[in-house]
């Protein structure tokens, strides 16, 4: 265990045995308070020294070892009125316990001022989350102010009943704060410990008049000392964190608002198995009725919420989906013309190389003068061309066959089922479909190309190809047009 929080432990015991076989309880009790309380300063002002943390977080720690010298304070005045007067010794009394709420307001302060730092949709969760649970803890507060001001008989004891009623709320605020955001000066395990130990504190201030008539002052007095642990264990866990704490599950605080449900409910059960209808009781109900109307409201929002999110994801997952169309699209056609490529056009040999007994032939073509189009009217008019080339090709062969762009003005056509004179017959009517004029740039112009053609059953796709383009070379060499590349020749 960590030497100051069992030290802390051991002054806590120590006293808890003394306040229970010792002559003087209460002077005990409150000594041992102020030294635990005078710990909490000491160990807050070494944190506010600290530079690896924010400023924020700095001026609360500052804040902390101000209201811990307060607190100090106090509990040394209590000491000293107990030993005077010992019948005094589990009440309150005014300027210590003014002292001790004061000290409790500043810490209450520095946890509650800073901004909530979250966008418009958390904000409306987190509003409603937290007036679920505010209720939740004003019902707590109704009951237990209730029962503390049945046995106020004084305006003080009133007073400071309400005290406590207003410091248990505010406690229950700065709880709900410090489980939902990360803009609190404090890490979640110790902004816990603090409001548990502010709550703890109020409630001494409700139950007053209880605990000074309780039949036990001892126990009284050992419940009196926990917020002083409390306080010096929430500084000695910050102490004890690293520098940069992890990031805040939100998933924890989602399950608050339910816990709050639970809570009224069992106090209802509870008032109406012990006192019947009371005032507490119709408190208890009202509380219920409303956290559990709060709640309904907050899973319409949690599933609308969620509908929105499954909606957007689908979406999404659509949008993903035509990106990767729009991509394998692109990776097997050709950019400028919408042709496809020479991968679609590995692809589609391939498959035809898997069917057995059915000839194949490949026609090559390459444009006559097609640099000079470029040279004389530009590269836009170049690539006009190509896309009436393209467009021409497309309407020659059959549905069946693949007309692919292989780069620059080279393309090449596919024939499946065909023979070598389909693959002739295929070349004259392509080269006839291109010598339409086409006009271009404001020029008239009649597109030619060379075409080599190589057929066969057998022979794979790359000899073809290069058998093909062998054949392109020699119709360019003769003029011819086209040329047939023999199977053999190679």
């Amino acid at each position: 265990m960590d030497r100051i929080l069992g030290t802390a432990l051991l002054v806590f015991g120590a006293a808890v045995i003394a306040i229970a076989l010792g002559p003087d309880p209460g002077v005990t009790a409150w000594v041992a308070q102020a030294v635990l309380e005078a710990a909490f300063t000491g160990l807050s002002w070494q944190l506010a020294q600290r530079r690896d943390q924010g400023s924020g977080t700095r001026r609360f720690w500052e804040a902390a070892a101000v209201a811990g010298l307060i607190f100090t304070a106090g509990a040394v005045l209590r000491a000293a009125q107990s030993a005077n007067h010992p019948g005094t010794v589990a009440g309150l009394s005014t300027v210590p316990t003014i002292l001790l709420t004061v000290a409790t307001g500043v810490l209450l302060a520095f946890l509650l001022s800073r901004p909530w730092g979250s966008g418009r949709r958390v904000r409306k969760r987190l509003w409603l989350d937290m007036s679920i649970v505010l209720i939740s803890g004003g019902v707590a507060v109704w009951m237990v102010t209730l029962i503390g001001r049945g046995d106020a008989h004084r305006t003080g004891q009133l007073v400071w009943t309400m005290a406590g009623a207003v410091i248990l709320l505010a406690a229950a605020v700065a709880l709900v704060r410090v489980v939902y955001t990360r803009s609190t000066p404090v890490r979640l395990l110790v902004g816990v410990t603090l409001t548990l130990a502010i709550a703890v504190f109020g409630v001494g201030h409700v139950l007053n008049p209880q605990l000074q008539t309780a039949p036990d002052l001892r126990a009284v007095l050992v419940v009196r000392m926990v917020p002083a642990l409390l306080l010096v264990a929430a500084a000695r866990f910050e102490q004890l964190r690293n520098p940069a704490p992890p990031a805040r599950d939100r998933r924890a605080a989602a399950g608050l608002p339910f816990v709050a449900v639970a809570a009224t409910q069992i106090l209802l059960i509870v008032e109406l198995a012990t006192g019947g209808l009371t005032d507490r009781a119709w408190g208890a109900l009202a509380g219920t009725v409303i956290v559990t109307g709060l709640v309904m409201i907050r899973q319409h929002l949690v599933f609308v919420e969620n509908a929105r999110l499954v909606r957007g994801l689908d979406e999404t997952v659509a949008a993903l989906g035509r990106q990767e169309d729009r991509l394998r699209y692109a990776a097997r056609h050709d950019h400028l013309t919408g042709l496809p490529n020479r991968a679609a056009l590995d692809e589609r040999a391939k498959l035809l190389s898997s069917t057995e007994g059915q000839g194949r032939a490949v026609l090559l073509l390459d444009l006559n003068e097609f640099k000079a189009v470029n040279d004389t009217l530009g590269h836009h008019a170049g690539d006009r061309l190509l896309k009436v080339i393209a467009n021409r090709l497309r309407r020659s062969v059959r549905p069946t066959d693949l007309v692919a762009r292989l780069g620059g003005d080279e393309f090449s056509v596919l024939l499946a089922d065909a023979s070598a004179s389909d693959a002739v017959e295929a070349a004259h009517r392509i080269m006839g479909d291109l010598a339409r004029r086409a006009r271009i740039a404001g020029r008239t112009l009649r597109p030619s190309a060379s075409i080599g053609i190589a057929a066969s059953h057998h022979e794979p796709f790359e000899t073809l190809l290069r058998n093909a383009d062998e054949a392109m070379y020699e119709a360019k060499r003769r003029n011819s047009g086209f040329h047939l590349h023999a199977e053999g020749d190679s």
